[in-house]
């Protein structure tokens, strides 16, 4: 079972959104949601909008791979390329200024490991945002696991990359960094990047912009986080 995109229709630029199904037969039974993309002919889904749940690697871990899958899987991830930066948020507000757009919601969001705060605008009506979600999103310069340039052009070829991970990617680019120290605390640097027209303000510590570089072409990529409960019978 391969993606399903939905046309994205408002999007000028080099915005795709979409959701991949992994080939695994039951992770590929799950129930799917929308998926865009201005890239490739129209389709549709009814199916609701859930996240499927990803493979847990079992690298560095110190213990011995059992399985020529685990093996592979361990593999993959040794060769994934370095992330630009990577942490869990929180939805805090959704368009804190009023509604601008129809299908495009700004989100505000912070997160839990580095205490970044982040602007995101997002196209809500292909991937739904409310206030309370979390989710892991990662800042990288190629979509190829092992790293290598990206060509600037996606393809549905069959070769993994790091997007069949993830719900929702957009491509840009960084076009301003910039230090904040008006508030009088601790001096804050923020980080400008434009996906389509889309925008992101990322604000936090400044060695949180040390990878980052003024022109550099981006890949945004956004999973969200589900937490399942468990019932255990007595």
């Amino acid at each position: 079972m391969g993606p399903t995109f939905a046309t994205d229709l408002w999007a000028p630029g080099p915005l795709f959104s979409y959701r991949l199904v992994d080939p695994d037969p039951f992770l590929a039974s799950l129930p799917c949601g929308p998926h865009s993309s201005p890239l490739f002919p129209p389709h549709t889904t009814q199916e609701p909008n859930h996240v499927k749940p990803l493979p847990i690697f079992a690298a560095n871990s110190g213990f011995p791979l059992a399985t020529p899958h685990a093996a592979a899987a361990a593999e993959e991830q040794r060769k994934m390329v370095e992330h630009l930066f990577e942490d869990i948020f929180t939805v805090t507000r959704l368009d804190p200024d009023g509604k601008k757009f129809d299908r495009v919601s700004r989100i505000e969001a912070r997160s839990e490991q580095f205490d970044m705060y982040m602007q995101l605008d997002v196209a809500t009506e292909v991937y739904p945002m409310r206030a309370g979600d979390r989710f892991t999103m990662v800042l990288a310069p190629t979509l190829n696991l092992d790293g290598t340039p990206d060509t600037g052009f996606y393809t549905q070829a069959g070769r993994k990359t790091l997007a069949d991970k993830f719900d929702y990617v957009m491509h840009g680019k960084l076009y301003k960094i910039s230090e904040d120290s008006s508030s009088g605390q601790a001096t804050k640097v923020e980080i400008y990047a434009s996906f389509g027209g889309l925008l992101m303000m990322l604000k936090g510590d400044p060695s949180s912009a040390a990878s980052f570089e003024l022109d550099q072409r981006l890949f945004l990529l956004i999973r969200k986080v589900v937490l399942v409960g468990i019932y255990q019978g007595v």
